[in-house]
């Protein structure tokens, strides 16, 4: 019996890349698993079948409360209940790393939109669900929030709001039994993050490079090295840990 037999977890941009493999790893530890993202998710449901638990599918922005609220509805009605929320979905594989003068007020809002106000919305939609028997959040942020990275202010800016909002949000669901943590990974080999530097405008060596050259741990980081960290938090294991940020990126950063 695994971990998370008996539980239903669902995964915000679960379709692809670091998302799939969180539900693949969270499925094969038991628990029942809800694709939620705006691209395909019957592949990824696929996976999740194969591991050997059951899925579903729900088209989601997570920008957007009213298809959030429906997203949890879904889950709790076919599945009888919302354990776990991992909230992945996040704007970074189509960003173009570029000076922050030619950064528009318009592309700035709207990674905070999904980045930012897409977790929250998402937490306020599995609240109802979780508040009478408690529950596990884990909000994906980023270690660019420790280094700084030049060419991406709003995607920083984004990680850096994910880190404070989950310091909020573990003080009010504390008391109806809820974690609220953060994962925090370095630059990971995935279908959002492989054509990151193509396009980019900044003299800079590729990003993967620079990270690979200052992590402690010299080599490529892939969506299966993040799974672990997310059973973790997601199983009985962290029970009395909330409001923690997890650094997960080969000792590039130390937090």
């Amino acid at each position: 019996m695994g971990r998370l037999s008996g539980k239903v977890a669902i995964i915000t941009g679960g379709a692809q890349g670091i998302g799939a493999a969180y539900a693949v790893g969270l499925a094969k530890e038991g628990a029942k698993i809800v694709i939620a993202d705006v691209l395909d998710g019957q592949k990824a449901v696929e996976a999740v079948k194969k591991a050997g638990s059951d899925a579903i599918y729900v088209k989601t922005d997570v920008s957007n409360q009213e298809q959030c609220d429906a997203m949890a509805k879904a889950a709790q009605e076919k599945f009888g209940s919302v354990d776990i929320l991992l909230n992945n979905a996040a704007i970074f594989g189509s960003i173009v790393l570029k000076p922050f003068t030619e950064c528009t007020s318009q592309e700035f809002m709207k990674v905070l939109e999904i980045n930012v106000l897409g977790q929250f919305n998402c937490m306020k939609a599995v609240f109802p669900h979780m508040k009478a028997k408690g529950g596990k959040i884990i909000n994906i942020g980023s270690s660019s929030i420790n280094e700084g990275v030049p060419g991406m202010p709003h995607y920083v800016a984004s990680k850096g709001a994910i880190m404070a909002l989950t310091r909020s949000m573990a003080r009010e669901m504390g008391d109806y039994k809820i974690n609220v943590n953060t994962i925090a990974p370095g630059f990971t080999h995935s279908d959002g993050g492989n054509n990151f530097d193509k396009n980019k405008k900044l003299d800079l060596p590729p990003l993967e490079e620079l990270q690979l050259q200052a992590r402690c741990l010299k080599r490529e980081a892939v969506p299966e090295d993040l799974v672990g960290l997310a059973l973790f938090l997601a199983s009985d294991d962290s029970a009395f840990i909330t409001g923690q940020m997890i650094v997960h990126d080969g000792g590039l950063s130390f937090h």
